[in-house]
């Protein structure tokens, strides 16, 4: 704390003017790349968030693009179960005639196929 002794304040040495310029100047140098990292770091921040949000609508995009292919899968399905289920009728219905037509047996055997690799849901298949 400085004396208030008028005295004693005249022989304290008062650092020079020159010396205060100097280190102001250092410390504004100092500020300055600090306000310059502030703004890079500002710049990454807005870069990140961008990135961000369009990774936020690329992944809704691709959501909305994986149930409309859902639906459109479970769409085929049905429309395959029905065929299937048309086709065993009708191969059912010719069943009790001594020999099929080739194209009969084909159609059964094919259908068989399809059962066996998994193509034809579980839902309304009539046991074997």
């Amino acid at each position: 704390m400085p004396s208030s002794d008028p005295a004693r304040r005249a022989t304290t040495p008062m650092p020079d003017r020159g010396d205060l310029i100097v280190e102001l100047v250092g410390r504004l140098e100092v500020l300055d790349g600090l306000l310059s990292r502030l703004e890079e770091a500002e710049r990454q921040a807005k870069d990140a968030s961008e990135f961000l949000a369009r990774t936020r609508d690329w992944q809704e995009e691709t959501v909305r693009t994986i149930q409309e292919e859902r639906a459109r899968m479970r769409q085929r399905q049905r429309a395959l179960d029905a065929l299937a289920d048309r086709a065993r009728a009708a191969v059912a219905s010719l069943a009790h005639q001594r020999s099929l037509p080739g194209e009969v047996q084909l159609l059964a055997l094919e259908l068989q196929m399809l059962d066996t690799a998994g193509f034809l849901s579980r839902r309304g298949r009539t046991p074997r």
